[in-house]
């Protein structure tokens, strides 16, 4: 990735589609949920999918370093806001600082690394918002019942994230990722040209 340092305008565009990609992030989850136990635990790749547009736009806007971690950091934060139980929020920001660790240090950004580093990213975060229906089964029902979820509810959460359908969902926001980078890489190909980071 780029070594220069953002600058005002990057960091305006930085804030404005991670506040894009947010914002999906809360209506993909709130209609999933919405839909019932089996949709809810498939939101995060579902986001990673149409994020990746955003997320590569981002990309290939601003390739400088940071850029990931910063989109992540934020999301992370607002997660933490909207009353997410934490490992979502977690996972939103380790995601992003291990994706932006993997570019950093690359004299020459290619679309190969960043889609691969956005499938880390989703998978990750797929991991914190998903794995601790089973892992952290006793905390994560104590707050969503809190929250207001009926029990019912927090049982098919919860039947839905037994081992191994936990490992296919998280291997779920890995493809996402994918799907959403290539989706973003071929809807957003002329930005990524005049980026120079592909070839017409």
């Amino acid at each position: 990735m780029k070594n220069t340092k953002l600058v005002g305008k990057d960091l305006i565009l930085v804030g404005a589609l991670t506040a894009l990609m947010f914002v999906i992030y809360m209506i993909i989850s709130i209609v999933m949920s919405l839909l019932g136990p089996v949709t809810n635990v498939f939101y995060p790749p579902i986001v990673s999918i149409v994020n990746g547009i955003v997320m590569m736009l981002l990309l290939a806007k601003v390739p400088k370093c940071g850029v990931l971690s910063i989109a992540g950091v934020i999301q992370g934060l607002l997660s933490f806001l909207v009353g997410a139980f934490w490992t979502v929020g977690t996972g939103l920001i380790v995601g992003a600082l291990l994706a932006d660790f993997l570019i950093i240090g690359f004299k020459e950004l290619s679309t190969k690394k960043m889609i691969i580093a956005y499938s880390v990213f989703s998978g990750i975060f797929t991991f914190g918002a998903i794995a601790p229906m089973n892992i952290l089964r006793d905390a994560y029902m104590e707050v969503t019942l809190r929250n207001g979820l009926s029990q019912e509810y927090v049982d098919g959460l919860i039947k839905m994230t037994q081992w191994p359908m936990l490992t296919v969902i998280i291997i779920a926001g890995f493809v996402g990722g994918l799907l959403g980078g290539f989706l973003g890489l071929k809807i957003l190909k002329k930005h990524f040209v005049k980026a120079g980071l592909v070839q017409a």
